[in-house]
């Protein structure tokens, strides 16, 4: 009988995973929406006029004008959405709902005027000039879809040169970078976690290595997300004997599903991690401004919006190769599970093995979420 997973935050063990999706379907979804109430409320907008005034220049102003309003319903209503199924707890200030939403309506806007308006006309021109026996209303659908197209390839393209180039900078600011992937499982606490690590160890030819004790502060940023990259500030002091490592990190994760093509007994989502730290060489500071180094002070210290950071700790004992890791860290306190994590820089083949072995052979729950969220809600739990 597998143990209890009961006492588990119903927001890790009822919906653990989440996954962005693809960033150009994303895109398209979102403008290709916001177009369509903009039609909308051009359409509705006009035959209104038309009721006041006859007047042809009126009319022809008044649908691009009124249809800029609907690049925000669309906006607002997933904020409200967001606000509302936030725990009491973690939820924001209505005006930050209300911020984001306006932000997001301005951007589907610039994008329709500065893009999509320019390439529809142009698609139309040249189209009814080439294919003139085209049906004009075929010819306005085509080009319509074909520069919302445009517009979501644009974006995607734009985004990931932007964060090319955040990368490019910090490193110039002696940042270091590391990617890999990896699988996170809550498992219970009333498991063994060193036998749990020994089964994987035994079953991939890993190495046991001596454990380290971390502590993590974690704050609050205002860094973009890039294409569902989920970014996470910290400072993070790892300690085995006398050995201490110190670091400042910007970590950026996505989650994502591998191995659709083919039937298995189990799904798998794995997350790609890109850890962009600086080595500390001082005592741990307590907070950002106790940095020594100016370049990596000033540039944390724009981008964390709170300078109180939310702080968790807790045990990890590990095991390894040169192809994978498996670790068990579990959290001070009397948290309900232990986390299981693999981890690999380029097999993520034998990382889908070690994950099926895990689901196979282990209790556990799959998870994408952040470490940050899972392990302050378990010190949470346990205080």
């Amino acid at each position: 009988m597998k143990p209890s997973f009961e006492r588990i935050p119903a927001s890790l063990s009822q919906e653990p995973i989440k996954v962005p999706g693809s960033p150009f379907w994303n895109v398209f979804k979102r403008f290709g929406r916001d177009e369509a109430i903009a039609m909308l409320v051009n359409v509705a907008g006009t035959v209104i006029m038309s009721f006041l005034t006859a007047d042809a220049f009126i009319l022809s102003l008044t649908g691009p004008v009124v249809e800029k309003f609907g690049f925000f319903p669309g906006h607002f209503r997933e904020a409200l959405g967001v606000y509302r199924t936030t725990p009491k707890a973690e939820r924001k200030p209505v005006c930050f709902y209300f911020r984001k939403a306006v932000k997001g309506g301005t951007k589907s806007l610039l994008e329709d005027v500065l893009v999509h308006d320019p390439f529809y006309v142009a698609l139309m021109l040249i189209g009814l000039k080439l294919y003139s026996n085209t049906p004009v209303w075929l010819m306005a659908f085509a080009s319509f879809l074909i520069a919302v197209l445009i517009v979501a390839f644009g974006e995607v393209m734009v985004t990931e040169l932007s964060y090319w180039d955040f990368k490019r900078r910090l490193k110039k600011k002696g940042f270091g970078f590391e990617k890999y992937y990896e699988s996170r499982f809550l498992i219970s606490a009333k498991e063994n976690p060193a036998r749990a690590l020994k089964m994987v160890a035994e079953a991939f030819d890993l190495a046991e290595e001596r454990g380290w004790s971390y502590t993590d502060a974690y704050f609050e940023n205002k860094l973009a997300e890039y294409s569902g990259r989920v970014p996470r500030i910290r400072l993070r002091e790892r300690v085995s004997g006398d050995d201490r490592i110190r670091t400042a990190q910007v970590v950026y994760t996505k989650a994502y599903e591998m191995g659709r093509e083919k039937i298995d007994q189990y799904r798998y989502f794995p997350i790609s991690k890109e850890k962009i730290y600086f080595m500390l060489e001082q005592e741990m500071p307590e907070s950002v401004d106790e940095i020594k180094n100016n370049a990596a002070r000033v540039f944390l210290k724009k981008t964390i919006e709170t300078a109180e950071p939310r702080a968790v700790k807790f045990e990890r004992i590990l095991a390894r190769s040169p192809d994978l890791l498996v670790s068990v860290d579990k959290v001070h306190g009397k948290a309900p599970f232990f986390l299981l994590e693999l981890k690999t820089h380029r097999h993520v083949k034998l990382l889908k093995q070690a994950m099926r072995f895990v689901m196979q052979e282990l209790p556990v729950i799959h998870t994408t979420q952040g470490k940050k969220e899972i392990l302050f809600r378990a010190s949470m739990t346990s205080s």
